[in-house]
């Protein structure tokens, strides 16, 4: 179907730029739009299937001046860009505010506007030119005038240039011969228009009735948690999502004063009293950014709730579709999780061997978040404008993984792509390649990779042609390559190549403390809005965790996925292979008093602190550090605690003053401890 035709033909060239956007977004797919000021000026002899003047002064201008040929001409009606109207709600009721425009006509059309949208709760003078002083007004509006208002106004509201109102448009679609269905979407895109903006469910039913049950419908669908309150406190709107991030029956709640659903007076109050447009909160261990907008005829006030990583993932994903798959880091350091010690020095060392040219080689168990730190540690480094490769060499057969890594020339084997490939280290030149599992490489592919690390070269598969190449590796394992290397299935050159930085991700059980972070994280991340009971996150902090993060996860989207309401329970957890509960308590000999498990804890926390800054500590040292704890020890106390550590399997002693060291299995009983007692 070929497009209509349509010329504009707007006052000024402000007003012209606005209206054909507004044209150009509604009808561009079914109409050519062409448009022209007066202010620029207008070809001596016009024609076209329609002319559609902005207002009537346009139309008495221009149809004066020149000669104008059409089938159907339209004087445009025009009114408020929806998008503005909460400045003028915000305006005191009662206040003299002066409407300035550049036409007389149009200013009176504007407040005409102001006063059918229900922005009646304000006194409008109309401006006129030449008058400089307008007593008792210290606000002005202006519809992109706001150069013509006096210099005395304190405060200038500039509302936006007015646009074409529906039936302007609906006239023009008529005008056009678009059939039902087109009319329809056009119709619709009119309306999206307004109920995208911040405030899309308080004026869309005022523009027009036909509007309203649209808008409703948004109102049960949207993600965003929707409340209204009244100017008495009590709650008139309170839809789904909302009620599933408080825990309460959206209709049980309707009609009741908000201080007596919501028990967070922080909330409460920024609502019924507070200056800014929104407001970061915790909710129920939820991040969310609260948006309240005061109507002041309805004396209302309209408030909002956004998940912050809801945000930030439409935001994410933006960026990232607007990079090519694959080549660049989904994380940075901002990414990875942790508040414990252990995982901030880690972070810390990480950033630190991030601005080195070395290759890195990142050991830790299974889930443990390897990967996560590679992305983090290129996207940290002077290469990170670069590209950023990863491949996981488990995944593919020898062969494949050759093809894969260095390319490979036209013909070399069946299959083989026109032109030849090439391969991940060509593509990733003046970036990083993360190379993960590489304990599972094959020594052929070892030779290769041993090859391209000493020499800065590749030749593709069945090539002669030697390419040099600029690219930082990063490799990543769970194995055990020093054993690897001792039974001969990992080259010895190879490891110490690739192992010229070294960095150790802690197990979940070293870092036991971030575990209500992570829990916290990753059902933020889920989108739902829910509680864990205290049982379970007592579970979740004595269970072994041998997957590690990726377990943790695993788990929390079982029972995220089975749990009923809005409440995690321990009746929801998977069956769990490790030892957790009254196994964990069983395993540890029972202390005589409260006060025996908090001197053991201290203690263990102490030596626990000190290891993890590479030191050891001494009995002098935790006798020092007694001093500034409920309860003071000394040296002489401290060995004979030790010695009953010891015993158990909980530290390890140095002879002399070389200090004390925690086991990983005191690692376990600390964090038993804590559960039990606050030290």
């Amino acid at each position: 179907m070929s497009k209509s035709s349509l010329t504009l033909i707007a006052g000024s060239a402000k007003t012209k730029q606005a209206l054909q956007e507004q044209l150009e977004q509604l009808l561009g797919d079914y109409v050519h739009v062409k448009s022209h000021a007066t202010d620029e000026g207008i070809p001596q002899s016009l024609e076209d299937k329609i002319i559609l003047y902005s207002s009537d002064t346009a139309y008495d201008n221009s149809n004066a001046m020149y000669n104008v040929n059409a089938e159907k001409i339209i004087v445009g009606k025009r009114t408020v860009n929806h998008e503005y109207i909460d400045k003028l709600l915000r305006i005191h009721d009662g206040s003299a505010v002066l409407v300035v425009n550049d036409d007389d006509d149009a200013t009176i059309s504007l407040i005409e506007s102001l006063y059918q949208l229900g922005v009646d709760h304000v006194q409008f003078i109309p401006f006129r030119k030449g008058i400089l002083f307008y007593e008792d007004v210290q606000i002005a509006v202006s519809p992109g005038e706001t150069h013509l208002c006096p210099s005395y106004i304190k405060e200038v509201i500039d509302i936006g240039v007015r646009l074409f109102d529906i039936t302007t448009i609906l006239e023009v679609v008529e005008c056009c011969g678009l059939n039902k269905d087109i009319s329809s979407k056009i119709s619709e895109r009119y309306i999206s228009n307004i109920i995208e903006l911040q405030r899309k469910l308080l004026f869309a039913e005022r523009d027009a009735k036909q509007m309203s049950e649209h808008i409703q419908n948004v109102l049960g669908t949207v993600d965003d948690g929707i409340l209204v309150v009244n100017e008495e406190g009590r709650i008139t709107v309170f839809n789904n999502r909302l009620a599933a991030l408080f825990h309460v029956d959206a209709q049980d709640v309707v009609n009741k004063y908000l201080e007596h659903v919501m028990n967070r007076r922080d909330i409460t109050d920024f609502i019924m009293d507070g200056r800014d447009e929104s407001k970061f909160f915790d909710i129920n261990g939820v991040d969310v950014v609260i948006f309240r907008l005061q109507m002041m005829k309805e004396n209302t006030i309209v408030v909002t709730f956004k998940s912050v990583h809801q945000a930030f993932e439409i935001e994410k994903t933006a960026q990232r579709e607007m990079r090519n798959k694959g080549f660049y880091t989904k994380y940075c350091f901002d990414d990875i999780i942790g508040e414990d010690d252990v995982m901030k020095d880690r972070k810390q060392i990480a950033k630190k061997l991030a601005l080195s040219e070395h290759p890195i080689l990142i050991q830790g168990e299974t889930g443990t978040g390897k990967e996560l730190f590679a992305h983090a540690i290129h996207e940290h480094s002077l290469r990170k404008n670069g590209p950023f490769l990863a491949v996981n060499c488990s995944a593919l057969t020898e062969t494949l993984l050759e093809s894969e890594l260095f390319g490979y020339e036209e013909g070399t084997f069946t299959g083989a792509q026109r032109g030849g490939k090439k391969g991940l280290f060509e593509l990733a030149d003046n970036g990083t390649i993360f190379l993960d599992e590489i304990g599972d490489i094959s020594l052929t592919v070892q030779s290769h990779l041993l090859r391209v690390l000493q020499e800065g070269e590749i030749r593709r598969i069945g090539g002669r042609r030697i390419i040099p190449i600029n690219v930082r590796v990063i490799t990543a394992t769970n194995k055990d390559l020093q054993g690897k290397m001792r039974d001969g299935s990992f080259r010895t050159d190879l490891f110490y190549r690739l192992n010229v930085l070294n960095l150790y991700i802690p197990s979940l059980n070293e870092r036991r403390a971030d575990i209500p972070l992570l829990i916290k994280h990753l059902i933020t991340k889920s989108g739902k809005w829910v509680k864990v009971e205290q049982d379970v996150l007592e579970y979740f902090m004595q269970y072994n965790w041998p997957g590690n993060i990726r377990e943790l996860k695993s788990t929390i989207d079982y029972m995220l996925t089975v749990c009923e309401g809005n409440v995690v329970t321990k009746s929801d957890l998977p069956f769990m292979h490790g030892q957790a509960g009254d196994s964990v308590m069983s395993e540890y000999s029972a202390c005589e008093s409260m006060l025996e498990m908090q001197e053991r804890a201290f203690i263990l926390e102490v030596i626990k602190q000190y290891n993890e800054k590479g030191k050891t500590a001494s009995r002098e040292l935790i006798s020092s550090q007694s001093k500034e704890s409920e309860f003071v020890l000394s040296p002489q106390q401290i060995r004979r605690r030790l010695d009953i550590l010891e015993g158990e399997g909980f530290v390890v002693k140095g002879r002399g003053r070389a200090g004390t060291k925690i086991t990983a299995a005191g690692i376990e009983y600390l964090y038993f401890l804590k559960s039990k007692c606050s030290v």
